[in-house]
């Protein structure tokens, strides 16, 4: 598995790699250290990748603020940070893959190195997306959606260079990645589809829940949220605060563009309404810098969300595809904020179908939240829309569909191709000392 360091990806793609253990087969992730931890207390094997290697981190933690100068220095950064770990990648996980003897390789899709490293290794691959599928577009009706906090001419080029997949590689990233692919004698990326393609691309996003599609690939497959009913580790909670009304759970994920602003909205809007709002942080902020906001919601760190879930009235959201498909598991209406990425994308589709109101959040205030919350609250249609979408989630079995796919693909590519497992691809052994070098 080539994952992705992000909470929301690597959430869904460790369960899907529990599921493979559990049918018999030996999964290991290649990544960084950072989250050796959550994969091995998970039950899976782990291989760290740029261990001991030079890292940005201390650059990263200089301060921030909005002038032009720090935008620029810091989209300079993360394109340097983005091609720094490219060379890495590519240097060190086709050894690294050949050394733990992987017959296959489970790419996220936003693990850029993650088909270039399949073609050096010589090994099958299968694209994984964990939301809407990178190449369906993510700014889906952007102006609507609230998908930038600017509407500048600098927003509009961050998120062009920046927003990249292992599908939609371009601008300076591209070049870069062209670079290294020179390197080991392989031709631009942009035929790596023609010439090495992928044997199936997975996503989790449900059919039911994406808009209407013509001319999908053969080896393209919907599945349905990656949902386990196995228990999560315990997460304290204090239950014994919630008062017995019904309650608005309001949660903006673990993305660092959580902007603190919009937990105070959300809590001067829900004030006054008979319901009691409970915020998670999500492990971006200490509790107490929200002591004081209006309403005096509950709010936590970190909530047990599943079993939070089960129990709100409606859920207040950014958008992300793990709290947007577990919410939708419950039958909860939601209002969405998308903040970034791919969040726009889902809370396009969610509001198509009647299931949420949707609030740019550059032009957000307390009055609009405020009377989304209102018309979800009591019109009953929402709540329809979402109990309608739960039965058909819970009817899909994303989960198992996915280990399916990846099963039955394989063993046909392994009846066509006899032979074809790690060391023995010719092109693998003739790579195996290539010195990557970023430009």
């Amino acid at each position: 598995m080539m994952s992705f360091t992000g909470t929301g990806h690597l959430k869904s793609l460790i369960l899907l790699s529990q599921l493979l253990r559990d049918r018999g087969h030996k999964v290991t992730f290649f990544e960084k250290p950072k989250i050796e931890f959550r994969v091995r207390h998970a039950g899976l094997d782990f291989f760290p990748i740029g261990k001991g290697r030079s890292s940005f981190k201390e650059e990263k933690e200089k301060p921030y603020d909005s002038s032009l100068r720090s935008q620029l220095s810091m989209l300079q950064f993360n394109l340097r940070r983005i091609k720094h770990d490219l060379a890495i990648y590519l240097e060190e996980t086709p050894a690294a893959l050949r050394q733990a003897k992987v017959d296959a390789l489970l790419v996220n899709e936003i693990a850029l190195t993650g088909p270039t490293v399949a073609q050096i290794a010589g090994l099958p691959y299968f694209i994984i997306s964990t939301s809407v599928p990178h190449n369906f577009g993510w700014s889906d009706l952007p102006w609507f959606s609230g998908y930038k906090y600017s509407a500048s001419w600098f927003s509009l080029i961050e998120n062009a260079l920046l927003e990249v997949s292992a599908l939609r590689v371009h601008g300076p990233i591209r070049r870069a990645l062209d670079n290294l692919r020179r390197q080991a004698g392989l031709g631009p990326v942009r035929q790596l589809r023609k010439s090495f393609p992928e044997l199936a691309h997975i996503t989790q996003l449900p059919k039911c829940l994406d808009f209407p599609r013509s001319g999908l690939p053969g080896n393209f497959h919907y599945t349905g949220p990656f949902a386990s009913r196995v228990a999560r580790p315990h997460v304290e909670f204090p239950w014994d605060l919630l008062d017995g009304r019904p309650f608005v759970y309001a949660s903006l994920g673990t993305t660092r563009n959580v902007q603190a602003f919009v937990f105070r909205l959300i809590a001067e809007a829900c004030q006054g309404l008979d319901i009691q709002l409970v915020i998670s942080l999500g492990g971006r902020f200490d509790p107490e810098m929200f002591s004081n906001l209006p309403g005096n919601p509950l709010v936590a760190k970190y909530v047990p969300q599943l079993e939070v879930l089960r129990l709100a009235k409606m859920v207040i959201t950014h958008g992300g595809p793990n709290t947007v498909f577990e919410a939708l598991m419950e039958g909860k209406p939601m209002v969405a904020i998308p903040l970034a990425h791919d969040q726009p994308a889902v809370a396009a589709r969610l509001q198509r179908l009647g299931i949420a109101e949707v609030l740019p959040v550059m032009m957000l205030s307390a009055n609009k939240i405020h009377n989304s919350v209102t018309r979800v609250l009591n019109d009953p249609s929402y709540r329809d829309a979402a109990v309608k979408m739960q039965a058909q989630l819970r009817s899909l079995n994303g989960l198992q569909r996915a280990a399916d796919v990846i099963e039955e693909t394989l063993a046909k590519h392994l009846v066509t191709r006899p032979g074809t497992v790690a060391g023995q691809d010719r092109q693998a052994a003739d790579l195996a000392n290539v010195s990557f070098t970023p430009r």
